[in-house]
């Protein structure tokens, strides 16, 4: 699994698993705020990051199309500005040991 692909994982478990949020250790539910947060500072704009909060209002996993699109939209960020991606990097690489693949 890519780094992207991890990054959009998790984000969508923390967007559609609000129940888990009051079980996660603050520590790694504080990870998880911080990579939504840099994920939706970039995207902020973007419809598939939009599609991905409507749907983690309304249904209980979100659609392989919208996880398609969300990958492909982080993907393009990665790709266009290599800060960014330094710091997605380092955001996955401090919830790797404490999150499922």
């Amino acid at each position: 699994m890519t780094m992207v692909e991890l990054a959009v994982g998790w984000l969508a478990s923390h967007l559609f698993d609000r129940g888990r949020a009051q079980e996660a250790e603050p520590a790694v539910e504080e990870q998880l705020r911080g990579l939504a947060g840099l994920v939706q500072a970039r995207l902020e704009d973007d419809p598939a990051l939009r599609s991905l909060q409507r749907e983690a209002e309304s249904s209980p996993t979100p659609t392989v199309s919208t996880r398609r699109r969300v990958v492909q939209a982080l993907e393009d960020a990665v790709w266009t500005d290599p800060h960014f991606g330094e710091a997605l990097a380092a955001t996955v690489d401090r919830l790797r040991p404490v999150m499922p693949a």
